[in-house]
């Protein structure tokens, strides 16, 4: 049935052809601002792994004031909003909550127009030292001078095809805008496999490529109240709407135990029956070792519904990245945000 696709993949590769060619020629112009503006972003549809990796440039930055910019995917309201700890999902966003959450001193804004977003920040913050811009490699219309490109080593650039087809956004040919290039979510990669990534990737002499893999910390409770499990081996109701939860539940079961995984879509907005859905796959185990786990994302939305998990024991796995030659990539980063420049 996919040859029925085939005439809007057509389309749509003419589209995201003729959009980059003119701004390619000039046609259209990309806006420059007064302040180091960092792009992380893909041309996947989702699963890279860009708060993670926000978050990590939140902590290298952590000396700077720093404002992020999002869209606020899947969030139900419109227009240009600032991010408070105390807002909810619906209204901005999981991922600009969570990263205002755990980083409370920074801005965190979500506007469909990213120049709006950065002409406001710049209005009313001029404080401002550096803007992360969320899934901004597509937002041509503002020119970010350092754009960080994620590929996902499961879903990797060069073997995929543009939407509807595959989960391109753009042509595989785009990522020659990129400054870095990341491959996350990657196992433990020889030199040799690292090389023929890169090779598969084209990566030119102006970019600089990188590899990063998922750190599982310690899990966190949702409710005060609880206690941090022990190593015992647990029957664990697995709560995930994200794009990708299967190297969680892999990573779960090879700590030996044993996962009933309810899997929602990516940026799922929970209901109250969805809540008793779980509730009820939780109680169906009669184990005494009975947990329900969900990822950090998800949490800032089932903390919404604490009192309908009252005595349940409720947790979520907090996770960071590591890169490989850390020492580099934190430099190009930190020097590019001091040393930049630019005459608007």
């Amino acid at each position: 049935m996919r040859f029925l696709l085939y005439p809007f993949y057509l389309i749509y590769s003419l589209v995201i052809w003729m959009r980059n060619l003119f701004f390619d020629l000039g046609i259209f112009s990309s806006k420059e601002y007064p302040i180091p503006i960092i792009c992380i972003g893909n041309i996947t549809a989702g699963g890279t792994g860009k708060t993670p990796h926000i978050e990590y440039l939140l902590y290298l930055l952590s000396d700077k004031r720093i404002a992020v910019l999002s869209r606020g995917y899947n969030r139900k309201t419109i227009g240009l909003i600032w991010v408070g700890i105390n807002d909810t999902p619906k209204n901005v966003g999981d991922e600009p909550l969570q990263i205002k959450q755990k980083f409370p001193n920074s801005l965190v804004v979500v506007s469909e127009s990213r120049k709006r977003g950065i002409e406001q920040i710049l209005e009313k913050h001029p404080e401002t030292e550096v803007i992360l811009m969320d899934d901004g490699f597509q937002h041509r219309w503002v020119k970010a001078e350092m754009n960080i490109l994620l590929n996902n080593y499961e879903n990797k650039i060069y073997l995929d095809r543009l939407l509807p087809l595959g989960k391109l956004r753009e042509s595989k040919s785009e990522t020659i805008r990129s400054d870095i290039i990341i491959t996350t979510k990657c196992p433990s990669l020889t030199p040799t496999e690292k090389t023929e990534i890169d090779n598969q990737l084209n990566v030119s002499a102006h970019q600089n490529s990188f590899f990063s893999s998922i750190i599982y910390n310690n899990w966190e409770t949702i409710s005060n109240a609880e206690k941090i499990p022990t190593k015992d081996k647990l029957h664990i109701t697995l709560v995930t709407s994200v794009a990708n939860a299967d190297n969680l539940k892999q990573h779960l079961e090879e700590e030996g135990h044993i996962i009933n995984h309810l899997k929602f879509s990516d940026h799922h907005n929970f209901t109250k029956i969805d809540i008793q859905n779980i509730l009820s796959k939780y109680h169906s185990t009669t184990s005494d070792k009975n947990i329900i786990l969900s990822t950090e994302k998800d949490k800032v939305k089932l903390s919404y519904f604490k009192n309908e998990f009252d005595g349940v024991k409720l947790f979520f796995v907090p996770i960071t990245i590591k890169i490989d030659r850390k020492n580099e990539f934190n430099k190009l980063i930190t020097d590019y945000v001091t040393n930049h420049t630019r005459n608007c």
